[in-house]
């Protein structure tokens, strides 16, 4: 959960808890002048319309509160930008972008391997959009791309970055 939604969901909290707040006193304090302005008790209990009536809007508050499903939004998000990772794990991905980015800017690629150059555009792509995401919950049109292709591109990378041809390629660099 970002910030943004944690301080969502403590005013959604203090609203119901100011609700029942509100609840209890009102209802104790009309029995109380039902009961002390019918002291024979043979009369009308009027003070049950208005317990009942309020109670019932404070149950719906409760439900909506407590059990109703709050992360629909988030997942039908998914569901339409076919993203489906958790902020966590794009913070996680984005970390690794983030090194990888740093490894492949150490080195001079042009000299070494021209079609790396792509490869690295690519990841700075795909970083970009992992950045968006994590930040506004959706990337932007011009740079979608499919979860699945943005995993594979940064494995792709941290395969080659941990091989031996890459540590070729960094000593001929230097």
């Amino acid at each position: 959960m970002n910030q943004e939604k944690a301080q969502e969901r403590i005013e959604e909290l203090k609203g119901y808890y100011a609700h029942l707040g509100a609840f209890i006193p009102v209802n104790l304090f009309l029995i109380m002048i039902n009961v002390m302005t019918n002291p024979e008790g043979g009369g009308d209990y009027w003070f049950v319309y208005p317990l009942f009536g309020w109670g019932i809007g404070l149950s719906i508050h409760t439900f909506t509160t407590f059990f109703a499903n709050h992360d629909w939004e988030e997942r039908k998000m998914q569901e339409l930008t076919g993203w489906s990772m958790t902020q966590e794990e794009l913070e996680r991905l984005s970390q690794r972008t983030e090194n990888l980015v740093t490894i492949l800017s150490n080195v001079n690629w042009d000299k070494i391997d021209p079609d790396l150059i792509e490869t690295k555009d690519k990841l700075l792509d795909a970083q970009e959009q992992i950045i968006e995401l994590r930040d506004h919950g959706v990337a932007s049109a011009a740079t979608e791309k499919s979860e699945s292709e943005v995993i594979k591109e940064i494995e792709k990378l941290e395969e080659f970055v941990t091989s031996s041809k890459f540590d070729f390629y960094d000593q001929a660099a230097n």
